[in-house]
């Protein structure tokens, strides 16, 4: 599916609301992205400066 599409398609949710879980939280100059299981428990954390750079380091993590 073409990027732009799914951004049009959602546009009237924020795109972060529907990544049901990950947690997104900026701390001091960073920002970092947890993935949380059903019960609630963070399982791996991503750094970066911004978002994208935390997701992909978390996405690297579960690599």
């Amino acid at each position: 599916m073409d990027i732009s599409k799914f951004i049009k398609t959602y546009k009237e949710e924020s795109l972060i609301e529907q990544l049901k879980h990950l947690k997104f939280d900026k701390k001091e100059d960073e920002c970092v992205v947890t993935l949380i299981d059903s019960s609630g428990h963070e399982i791996v954390k991503g750094y970066g400066k911004i978002a994208i750079e935390a997701l992909n380091d978390l996405h690297s993590a579960l690599l």
